[in-house]
């Protein structure tokens, strides 16, 4: 028996040293575990990381203000792409994980951040090139393929080179005689590097061609559009630099109208010399009518007063579903002194159900979200936002220096609090409910902002106009 044990005892030993040896070995969660020094090169161990995660934008045509394409590029840079990584401003992604599920994750991960640390610290050895991935080829032109039919800013709109930032509504007519169903939109911005981001809506009225025509050359400036002018059928149509298009999904496609106008939005940024923008939306048709049609569920505040020095100020707003519903995407705004925002769900049984979660926003890179796998909320869910802001020295993108009272407004020098969740209930009844009661929601939450500023401020004409439209469809 002891001549069995003994063997047998060294055979467990041996194997308890070797999972001992392993896990020392293995990187823990959210831990780096370092290359054998002098190891790593750019094209073995770095360029397959840059090429995969920022080669998108930073190549020739694009939003970035340089290349990183080969060794060359980032040898030169190095200490900068270890900064803005390390800091994980770069690549631009806000969302925390484990707080929502999303397809198209630009975020590096721990492993990846750390072999760009020690690669630099290192010298940024080059290696050999043969070890490298070879460089992506990306589609020229069009990322979808050549559209059926392209709408163009009939001519360019000409940037001053100094000044604030423009937001700045061209109106083009869309050449259709008849209805046609869209299953993907792409924008093409013309100049990337000035456009901050665009929204495309469509306005089947002639009211933002009126004001567009106002102007010589035609468009109005401004955040706010016409009441007309809107995404239709519950689309998220927008563009920001390293956004990739994509199609609405199966059964989701939605119907341009004839004699409808494209409206684009653009948040330019002036550069310090004079820019010409001239960007085109591409549109691909289906013959395929829609299944599903997805709703907009947005939860804004508008009750937004922050003092000058408030660290840790916060607005909150939510709805309960009256109907089953799938969330397909999410997109948060708010502007320079916000700080966190949270997204999420309680469910009927209490439990809470994370939707987004971004500690650390960034004005100059807000964007929508896909999730991953649509999102399951039952009837009786309270869907919800919470935001904070940061109102004091301590916010280096707070734009007042000293800080100042700031409070609701369209400039980017005032606040929003806004979140967009797309989603779709299961048929066209509930969607039918949806739209019913959410809309006395958003009613009675319009009544009540503009009393409070008529309270203050009894002659704004804006705030009569405005509660005399909500007040007339609840008499």
């Amino acid at each position: 028996m002891l001549v069995l044990l003994v063997p047998a005892a060294i055979v467990v030993m041996a194997i308890g040293v070797a999972l001992r040896l392993r896990s020392i070995n293995q990187p823990s969660a959210g831990r780096y575990l370092s290359h054998p020094p002098g190891t790593l090169t750019f094209h073995k161990d770095v360029a397959p990381i840059v090429l995969d995660q920022c080669a998108y934008c930073h190549r020739p045509g694009q939003s970035a203000p340089f290349t990183l394409l080969n060794y060359a590029d980032v040898k030169k840079r190095a200490k900068l792409v270890a900064d803005v990584t390390g800091r994980r401003y770069m690549p631009p992604w806000l969302p925390e994980p484990r707080y929502g599920d999303f397809a198209g994750v630009r975020r590096l991960t721990e492993d990846q951040l750390g072999v760009i640390q020690q690669w630099v610290a290192e010298g940024a050895v080059e290696g050999n090139p043969a070890d490298g991935p070879p460089t992506p080829r990306w589609p020229e032109g069009w990322q979808l393929g050549e559209p059926d039919l392209v709408v163009k800013m009939p001519e360019a709109y000409d940037l001053a080179a100094e000044g604030k930032d423009v937001y700045r509504n061209v109106v083009i007519p869309i050449p259709l005689s008849e209805r046609r169903y869209v299953k993907a939109v792409e924008f093409q911005p013309g100049n990337p590097k000035v456009i901050h981001h665009a929204f495309i809506t469509v306005d089947q009225t002639r009211e933002s061609r009126r004001l567009a025509e106002k102007q010589n050359p035609p468009g109005f400036d401004g955040m706010e559009l016409p009441e007309t002018a809107i995404m239709v059928a519950g689309q998220m149509l927008g563009w920001q630099p390293g956004k990739q298009a994509e199609a609405t999904g199966e059964g989701l496609s939605w119907p341009l109208e004839k004699n409808s106008d494209l409206v684009l939005q653009l948040h330019l940024h002036p550069t310090g010399k004079p820019e010409q923008v001239q960007s085109a939306v591409g549109f691909y048709f289906t013959n395929q009518r829609p299944a599903k049609t997805p709703f907009r569920l947005y939860l804004p505040v508008w009750r937004i007063d922050i003092p000058a020095g408030a660290r840790d100020y916060a607005v909150e707003n939510s709805y309960v579903l009256p109907v089953d519903v799938d969330v397909l995407r999410v997109s948060p705004h708010a502007h320079y002194i916000a700080k966190e925002m949270q997204g999420y769900a309680i469910l009927p049984d209490g439990t809470k159900r994370w939707l987004l979660l971004i500690k650390d926003w960034d004005f100059n890179w807000q964007g929508d979200y896909r999730y991953a796998q649509p999102v399951f909320l039952p009837k009786g869910t309270k869907v919800a936002m919470h935001f904070t802001y940061d109102n004091s020295t301590n916010n280096l993108r707070n734009p007042n220096r000293p800080p100042q009272r700031i409070r609701y407004g369209l400039q980017t020098t005032d606040e929003m609090a806004e979140l967009v969740y797309q989603v779709v209930p299961r048929n066209a009844e509930d969607l039918a409910v949806l739209r019913k009661d959410y809309f006395v929601k958003m009613t009675l939450q319009a009544v009540d902002y503009n009393e409070e500023v008529l309270r203050e401020r009894p002659d704004d004409a804006r705030a009569h106009a405005k509660l005399g439209q909500a007040l007339l469809p609840l008499q």
